[in-house]
C-alpha cells in the first residue's frame, strides 16, 4: 500500500470525525479544523497519487 492510499484512508477518517462531531454540536470551530484537516490529507493523497509517490 502506498503512501498516499494512506494518506487518503487517514483522511477518510478524519473526515468521519468531522461529520461526528457536528452531529454532536461540539463547537464548530472543531468541526472546521477538522474539515479542512481531512481536505488537506485527501487532497495531499491525490496529489501524490497523481505524481507516483
Amino acid at each position: 500500500m502506498s503512501f498516499a492510499v494512506v494518506v487518503m484512508v487517514l483522511g477518510a477518517f478524519v473526515a468521519g470525525g468531522a461529520i461526528s462531531f457536528h452531529q454532536q454540536a461540539k463547537p464548530r470551530w472543531t468541526v472546521v479544523l477538522l474539515a479542512l484537516t481531512a481536505a488537506a490529507m485527501v487532497g495531499y493523497g491525490w496529489y501524490a497519487w497523481f505524481q507516483g509517490r
